[in-house]
């Protein structure tokens, strides 16, 4: 992530903040989602990482669910929580074995 990328985030995010103030609760989480997809998008390009470049993928393929189906909109997120925490173990696993 370059610092004009970096300058794009903390601006979506301070906009983020003020804009939520009037916006449906429900828009929280998928600006979260938004700023995640950014940086899992980052962190793919930056360290060639196939996990964080699929989180993209999922990310643009169900944020819209938000509009159309919320349950299956948190339904998502709950299994992304999951496989972050996967990777996570995975990855913890790999670096004491090597």
């Amino acid at each position: 992530m370059d610092s004009n990328e970096l300058l794009n985030l903390c601006t979506y995010l301070a906009a983020s903040a003020e804009g939520l103030k009037d916006e449906p609760k429900d828009y929280a989480p998928l600006r979260l989602l938004e700023v995640l997809s950014r940086l899992a998008e980052s962190g793919a390009r930056e360290y060639e990482d196939h996990f964080l470049e699929s989180i993209t993928v999922e990310i643009e393929a169900h944020q819209d669910l938000v509009m159309t189906d919320k349950e299956a909109f948190y339904k998502f997120i709950e299994r992304l929580v999951i496989e972050f925490a996967q990777e996570a173990k995975r990855r913890a696993q790999t670096d004491k074995g090597a």
